[in-house]
């Protein structure tokens, strides 16, 4: 036993004299050990998640889902010439909007076109330039139309409002 004490002495002690192996060695075993601590913390989350959820959920998330995409139509609404607010450097705001809709709620949209189109200038009436900048300003103007047009609908047939045409002066 004395001889296998000793071998193991000689070895470590040729291995810290030469610095060198330490330079590869420590480095290595630091890599190993944060690759297993970063297992450890994806297992624990994809655990708790699937406990949280269930079996059903979880097995959803790699299964390809089956919905069918909604056939569109779409509706164009009479371009729009308003006054903006009074503060605002632009006066006048010109808007061409079409509405993307579903093709078995086109007769109930055409019925109530013109009260869509009094939403519209009621809202773009109370708006100035600054609401318009950026895609920011594009985006929530778009929404609020879409969000009025359901209301006055009645449900969600509208499924998007596109700008065919926007022009502030």
């Amino acid at each position: 036993m004395n001889t296998d004490a000793e071998g193991a002495r000689a070895v470590l002690s040729r291995l810290l004299a030469g610095r060198r192996v330490l330079v590869v060695v420590l480095p290595l075993a630091r890599l190993t050990l944060g690759l297993a601590v970063l297992a450890g913390v994806i297992a624990a989350g994809i655990g708790g998640y699937w406990m949280a959820v269930g079996t059903d959920r979880v097995l959803a998330l790699f299964t390809p889902s089956h919905e069918v995409e909604r056939p569109q139509v779409t509706l164009d609404l009479p371009e729009v010439i308003v006054n903006l607010r009074l503060d605002t450097p632009s006066r006048y705001l010109k808007i061409g909007i079409t509405l993307s809709i579903a093709p078995q709620d086109r007769a109930r949209v055409e019925s109530v076109l013109p009260y869509l189109v009094d939403a519209q200038q009621e809202f773009l009436r109370n708006i100035d330039q600054h609401d318009l900048q950026g895609s920011n300003g594009l985006y929530r103007l778009r929404t609020e139309l879409r969000r009025r047009f359901n209301l006055i609908i009645g449900r969600d047939a509208v499924i998007d409002v596109l700008l065919r045409s926007l022009l502030t002066q």
